[in-house]
C-alpha cells in the first residue's frame, strides 16, 4: 500500500506547460506541519492497513529534492516515525532529474527512502524545451547514474504527445529508458488541463492532442520496448482525480476512466491475433488459457476482444479459461484437432496499478 502525500508543486523552480497539480492530483492543500501529516497517514493506516503487504509513504506532486533542506528533514523525520513503529516499511519521493545530487541522495538514504520516481517526460531536447522543463536529456541520464550509484529503486515517468513529440521521438525516449534500465516506468499521455500554457496553445490552435486510439497504440509500443529490458510499467495514464471529473477541467486529450485497462486489452488483442495467424484454419475450436490476472485483459472491456475475434473467425468457436499453471503474460492455445501453441508476451507489469497514485 502507498500512502500519498501531495506536496503540490513545492520545490518546483517553475511550472511546466502541461502542469496543473490541483487538477491532476486533487484539490489538496499542502500543509507542512506534523499534525496535517499525521492525519493523512493515520487515515490511510486505519482504513487500508494490511499487515501482509508492504506499506510506503510517498511524497508526490512536486520536486522533493528541490524543497528547502530543513523542510525535507522534517517530512522525512515524520515519515520515519512510522517506520520506527513498524507501521510503514519504506519511503518514496518524486523529483526532477536536475535536482539530483550526491548531497541530496545521501540525505534520502539516511532517512530510509527506497524508491525515487524521476520526472523525465521525454529524452528529446526539443520536446523538453517546448514543455519548458528547464533541463535536457543529459540531466536525466546523469541523474539515473547517480541513483544507481546509491542503489535506489528507480521509476522514470514519460509523457506521450507533448508539443513537438511524435511517434519517432517517443520511441527514441522508450529506447533510452530501456538502456537506462529503471526498475519501473509510468507512461502518461498528455492531457490539456485548464489554466496551463498548454491550454492556451490548444485554444489558439497551436497544439493538437493525441487521440485515444493513438495514445493506446503508443502505450502498447511502450510495453513491447520496455518489457524486453525488464522495465515494469506500473501505470498508464493519470489517476482520474475528482477535480479532473469537473466540467472544463480537462479541455482535451486521451482521457478515459479505465485507460490502463484499455491499453492492456489492446495489447492482448494484438498479441492474440498474431498467435491466431499461426494456427492452420482447419480447426473448429480454439481454447485459450491464461493466468487469472490476465483473463479480463484478454477478454477486453465488455468482452470486446473475444467478440471481435469471433467476428474475424465466425466458423471457429473461441473460448478463454484461466489456468493456475500460467504465470502472468503466458498465453496458450489448444485447438480441437490437437494443435498447441504457447507464447509469453514479455510483459513484466506484475505490479501494474498497485504501486500508487
Amino acid at each position: 500500500m502507498i500512502i500519498p502525500i501531495f506536496i503540490m508543486n513545492s520545490g518546483c523552480p517553475h511550472k511546466c506547460i502541461f502542469c496543473n497539480q490541483i487538477i491532476a492530483s486533487g484539490d489538496y492543500s499542502f500543509e507542512p506541519n506534523k499534525s496535517a501529516f499525521d492525519k493523512i497517514v493515520k487515515t490511510y493506516l486505519n482504513s487500508n492497513y494490511n499487515k501482509t503487504k508492504k506499506t510506503e509513504i510517498a511524497f508526490y506532486g512536486g520536486n522533493f529534492t528541490g524543497l528547502p533542506a530543513d523542510l525535507r528533514k522534517d517530512l522525512l523525520s515524520w515519515a520515519n516515525s512510522y517506520i520506527d513503529k513498524g507501521a510503514v516499511q519504506s519511503l518514496r519521493v518524486s523529483t526532477r532529474p536536475d535536482y539530483i545530487s550526491d548531497e541530496a541522495l545521501k540525505m534520502l538514504k539516511e532517512y530510509n527512502v527506497e524508491t525515487i520516481e524521476l520526472g523525465a517526460q521525454s529524452f528529446s531536447d526539443q520536446v523538453l524545451e517546448h514543455a519548458q522543463r528547464g533541463h535536457n536529456a543529459s540531466s536525466i541520464e546523469k541523474a539515473m547514474i547517480l541513483l544507481k550509484k546509491y542503489f535506489f529503486r528507480t521509476s522514470l515517468h514519460l509523457m506521450a504527445g507533448l508539443p513537438k513529440d511524435n511517434k519517432e521521438s517517443f520511441i527514441y525516449s522508450l529506447n533510452k529508458t530501456a538502456e537506462l534500465k529503471p526498475d519501473m516506468a509510468r507512461i502518461n499521455p498528455t492531457l490539456v488541463l485548464k489554466d496551463t500554457l498548454l491550454a492556451q496553445q490548444y485554444e489558439q490552435g497551436l497544439y493538437t492532442p493525441l487521440s485515444l486510439r493513438d495514445a493506446v497504440d503508443l502505450c502498447c509500443l511502450a510495453i513491447n520496448i520496455l518489457s524486453r529490458s525488464g522495465v515494469r510499467i506500473i501505470r498508464f495514464g493519470l489517476h482520474i482525480s475528482d477535480e479532473m471529473k469537473k466540467d472544463g477541467a480537462v479541455l482535451a486529450g486521451p482521457i478515459h476512466p479505465s485507460f490502463g485497462s484499455v491499453v492492456l486489452s489492446s495489447f492482448f488483442y494484438n498479441k492474440t491475433l498474431t498467435l491466431l495467424k499461426k494456427i492452420p484454419q482447419t480447426a473448429n475450436e480454439f481454447c485459450f488459457r491464461l493466468s487469472p490476472a490476465d483473463i479480463s485483459s484478454f477478454r477486453g472491456l465488455n468482452n470486446s476482444n473475444l467478440l471481435t475475434l469471433q467476428r474475424l473467425y465466425p466458423r471457429i468457436k473461441i473460448t478463454a479459461k484461466t489456468s493456475l499453471e500460467h504465470k502472468r503474460g503466458d498465453i496458450s492455445c489448444l485447438t480441437d484437432n490437437g494443435i498447441y501453441l504457447y507464447t509469453n508476451i514479455h510483459s513484466p507489469y506484475s505490479d501494474y496499478q498497485t504501486e500508487g497514485h
